[in-house]
């Protein structure tokens, strides 16, 4: 998903705000990064709770009819259409949704791709501020202002390829030339004048004069050959500073792929107290042609795909959206836990309604 989808631009300037707020009472740091990110979690998760809570509900609810559903079993067995016409006359009756218990999960993977593009622009951005902060000799503190805990550049992944603590010219020019429009960019349109500067001095763009006379910038038509060894040079105050990155830049990974691997387990460990809830609460098992039993198994295929997406997305790209997806799985873990103590215990003590209509 790119980041010029409004969605994306929306959620990246809310994640943007929410930064400049919590900068604004602490000091910069990687840790202030981590607070802002499971500040905006939390309140992302507060707002969508009503409607977790709406579709964990209609999944007790499916199961509150199973025994009805039964009965339709042993009176129509032998003539399918009939029998799913009168489950879904049943279904409706007791105002129950086919797939109110599997929504959040279709809902998820667009919103995953979406956070994933969010994160991406956020970090893009940072990328360009320490461009301006290099250029008026403050690179070395803003980036020494990234490192947190084992990871050195929190705006980088945090996994075991060597050279990763900082964006390379072939990086910068497939992200800000190949894959995307720089002046797309809303911190480069907001420091157009000082970024086209430096980018022009680094041979990323070249002028040319227009026809009112005004000087213009425009890429390279190079492939980015000149920028890349320029850009060498430019960054070489932070690359070449072992005491700050703690290492041989060139040889050095940005981690040790923790974040990843956290990502992958809290993400199967949600979805397992899930699906492990779900057996608890039913008596036998479901036909493959059950609505309940449809949505069980989505669950279980979904228990094993979204923490190998996890994993692969979380060590490819930016620390920051590792972050975010560790916390929005602890904390949809802890709601699930509260929900199965107080909903779901009221169910299973029948106090529980079944909706009619």
């Amino acid at each position: 998903m790119n980041s010029s989808f409004f969605l994306v631009k929306w959620l990246f300037m809310a994640m943007d705000w929410v930064y400049r707020q919590v900068c604004g009472m602490f000091s910069e740091g990687g840790w202030v990064v981590v607070l802002t990110i499971f500040l905006f979690t939390l309140a992302i998760k507060l707002l969508t709770i009503f409607s977790d809570i709406k579709s964990r509900k209609s999944s007790m609810q499916m199961q509150a009819i199973q025994p009805e559903i039964d009965k339709l079993k042993k009176k129509y067995g032998n003539d399918p259409q009939k029998m799913s016409i009168e489950q879904r006359k049943l279904m409706k009756e007791r105002g129950v949704s086919t797939f109110g218990g599997c929504l959040p999960m279709l809902i998820m993977m667009p919103l995953l791709f979406m956070f994933f593009a969010a994160f991406r622009a956020w970090s893009n951005q940072q990328t360009l501020n320490l461009m301006l902060r290099i250029d008026a000799g403050q690179g070395v503190q803003t980036f020494a202002n990234s490192r947190f805990l084992w990871i050195t550049n929190i705006w980088r992944p945090d996994n075991l390829k060597a050279g990763g603590t900082l964006m390379t010219g072939q990086e910068f020019w497939n992200t800000f030339a190949v894959t995307n429009n720089i002046k797309d960019f809303i911190f480069f349109s907001k420091n157009e004048a000082e970024l086209s500067r430096i980018l022009y001095e680094l041979h990323f763009f070249t002028q040319t004069v227009a026809e009112d006379g005004t000087i213009q910038y425009v890429l390279a038509q190079d492939g980015g050959t000149a920028f890349i060894q320029a850009y060498q040079s430019f960054v070489s105050p932070i690359t070449s500073n072992a005491e700050l990155i703690g290492g041989v830049y060139e040889n050095m990974s940005n981690g040790f792929a923790i974040l990843p691997l956290l990502a992958g387990a809290t993400t199967f460990l949600s979805s397992w107290i899930m699906q492990r809830q779900q057996k608890m609460n039913t008596k036998k098992e479901a036909d493959k042609d059950d609505p309940a039993a449809q949505t069980q198994n989505m669950g279980k295929w979904m228990m094993y795909l979204m923490p190998a997406m996890s994993i692969f997305f979380c060590y490819q790209y930016d620390s920051t959206f590792a972050c975010y997806w560790i916390f929005s799985n602890v904390i949809s873990l802890a709601i699930t836990l509260i929900l199965n103590a107080t909903v779901f215990k009221k169910m299973q003590q029948g106090t529980v309604e079944v909706i009619k209509k």
